[in-house]
């Protein structure tokens, strides 16, 4: 598996398609429960839902400030969603790619706990965003986008999570991360478009 891939757990094997340099990935991630992530996480999670300000304590986050802005407002009163496990780095290159590159990966769950048990909820959201990233314009972007089983001990019952992997390449490390903070405002964006149209479709049911 190329380098880039394997570090931020990237599927070279996944589906793809292209529109003006933006390439998305979907995957439906077919772990064992023993694999399956877990929310919260035991060790090292920081609540952004309740303390908003509070993603400076998140490694990743602190030390790129796109992240930061990231995980403030997907977290916040706009957003359904609740965020864990960021990470963020430089990345191997790929044989014939630009020399520099790098990525970011999150995992999200809906706020309400009632809404993280059906797996179809998460697949129309990974399409809904693929959607909406594919009509972006941007250069050397690599969006993985992959619907995972995860555990909700507080609830004693499985459900599902999103796990959002950004790749971006460039001829210099600067203008790798330049790339992936654009990338990742876009994503930022298009979440914030899909909490809006979620809420619209639940208030319509009530």
């Amino acid at each position: 598996m190329p380098a880039p891939y394997r570090d931020l757990g990237l599927s070279p094997q996944a589906p793809r398609c292209s529109v003006s340099c933006v390439r998305v990935e979907l995957q439906v991630d077919g772990a064992s429960p023993s694999k399956r992530k877990v929310f919260p996480p035991a060790h090292g999670y920081v609540d952004l839902r309740k303390q908003p300000q509070a993603f400076q304590l998140v490694p990743a986050a602190e030390a790129n400030p796109a992240l930061g802005r990231f995980l403030e407002i997907v977290n916040g009163a706009e957003s359904l969603f609740a965020t864990f496990g960021a990470t963020a780095g430089e990345a191997a290159a790929q044989p014939g790619a630009a020399p520099a590159a790098f990525g970011s990966s999150v995992t999200l769950v809906f706020a309400d706990p009632t809404l993280n048990h059906q797996r179809d909820r998460y697949e129309h959201l990974a399409v809904q965003l693929s959607g909406l990233l594919l009509r972006e314009p941007a250069e050397a972007l690599t969006c993985e986008l992959a619907v995972a089983g995860c555990e909700f001990p507080s609830e004693s019952r499985p459900g599902h999570c999103l796990r959002i992997s950004l790749l971006a390449r460039g001829e210099t490390p600067d203008h790798a991360r330049v790339r992936w903070g654009l990338g990742l405002a876009r994503v930022q964006q298009a979440l914030l478009y899909c909490s809006r149209q979620i809420r619209l479709k639940l208030r319509e049911v009530d």
